[in-house]
């Protein structure tokens, strides 16, 4: 994420600075606190707070999406595993929360669900900005986007770099390869992959399993099928076909591709500037997790509709149109990813918000099927 991009924020960018004023208070509270939460479920962060005469933490988003944030949950010694900026959130096959920043100390590190620290590592990636991690045969294989390097790295779990697709696979795309700027990646199970051009030349790039080009789509500009920002991509498998959805940033909207690369459908989402996507599991598969930077997560249900906005004010429908969204809490200052685990809890990392840890996010009341 670059500073410039960002447009100007609610005001809740204005509250945020509000809380200075009762710096002392907040710093005595937050060293009671971190102690203990790191290792424990927001539940428990909240009985300590009530036992100690301090409010529960605040109830974020409405209707079943409500959630409690512990924001101590992935506290870490700075000394020893520092962090930057905090670009991306996946969980592995062994079930560890691992969480991507571009500070070169250790670019990845990786969390127990409970926010007990389990490792730290990775050095190679001074722009780190798209994680996933991919099932291949009996192994995984991360893949890591540098924008500064221009670079999509596939790595084992260890960290054995197995491919790179660097800026020559699309050099006949560009004059000027100054302009190209990759976000993030998205892989098909046969291996076909696509990469989003966001802070470049907003263009979609697509691959095939040995990293060779196949085509581009989008591009910068205006029209329905163009982009401003494309984000991040994701394989939307939710009809059982699978699209490819496009986190279109700076116009607020989410983007549905064929695999082609034909424009389908449009959500618009005003005021979120959507950064990434998560899907649910079990009985609420259907339902996404979208984050923004200005300051919100929204869960969107199987008709793409916005249920509930997770750090903002209630989403509210006029005529069918979805009315601009505005964030309202101190939880959030910039989220840049997200994830929802089986328990459908939300774990997100943020840029540019003071080197900050992810913060874990439980449901108030288990969901119902």
């Amino acid at each position: 994420m670059k500073q410039s991009d960002l447009k100007p924020l609610s005001r809740r960018s204005l509250l945020w600075s509000a809380p200075l004023a009762m710096a002392g208070a907040a710093a005595t509270l937050a060293s009671r606190t971190a102690a203990t939460a790191t290792t424990t479920g927001s539940a428990a962060v909240a009985a300590r707070l009530a036992g100690e005469g301090c409010e529960a933490p605040e109830l974020l988003g409405q209707g079943a999406f409500q959630y409690h944030a512990n924001r101590y949950w992935g506290l870490l010694d700075r000394q020893r595993y520092p962090v930057a900026d905090c670009h991306g959130v996946c969980e592995d096959r062994s079930g560890r929360i691992v969480m991507l920043t571009n500070n070169t100390r250790n670019n990845l590190l990786a969390y127990s669900r409970s926010g007990q620290f389990r490792a730290a590592w990775e050095t190679r990636f001074p722009a780190a900005h798209g994680l996933d991690i991919v099932e291949h045969g009996e192994e995984e294989r991360y893949w890591i986007t540098d924008h500064d390097r221009q670079v999509v790295s596939v790595c084992t779990p260890d960290g054995r770099e197995l491919r790179v697709t660097g800026p020559e696979a699309v050099a006949h795309k560009y004059p000027d390869l100054g302009r190209y700027h990759p976000t993030n990646s998205a892989t098909l199970p046969d291996g076909q992959f696509y990469v989003s051009d966001g802070y470049g030349s907003s263009f979609v790039h697509h691959f095939d399993p040995d990293g060779r080009y196949i085509s581009s789509f989008g591009g910068e500009g205006d029209a329905p099928e163009q982009l401003r920002t494309p984000h991040a991509v994701w394989i939307d498998t939710r009809s059982g076909k699978p699209l490819l959805l496009v986190c279109d940033r700076s116009h607020d909207m989410l983007k549905w591709f064929s695999l082609a690369g034909d424009l389908l459908r449009i959500v618009s989402v005003p005021g979120l500037q959507p950064s990434n996507v998560a899907a649910f599991s079990g009985g609420y598969h259907d339902h996404l997790a979208v984050n923004g930077l200005n300051g919100m997560i929204l869960i969107l249900d199987g008709s793409d509709r916005v249920i509930s906005c997770v750090g903002g004010e209630p989403p509210t429908y006029v005529d069918g149109k979805l009315q601009p969204l505005s964030a309202y809490n101190y939880t959030f200052i910039h989220p840049h990813d997200v994830y929802v685990d089986k328990a459908h809890a939300l774990y997100v990392v943020q840029w540019a918000s003071n080197q900050t840890y992810p913060i874990k996010l439980e449901l108030a009341k288990p969901l119902l099927l």
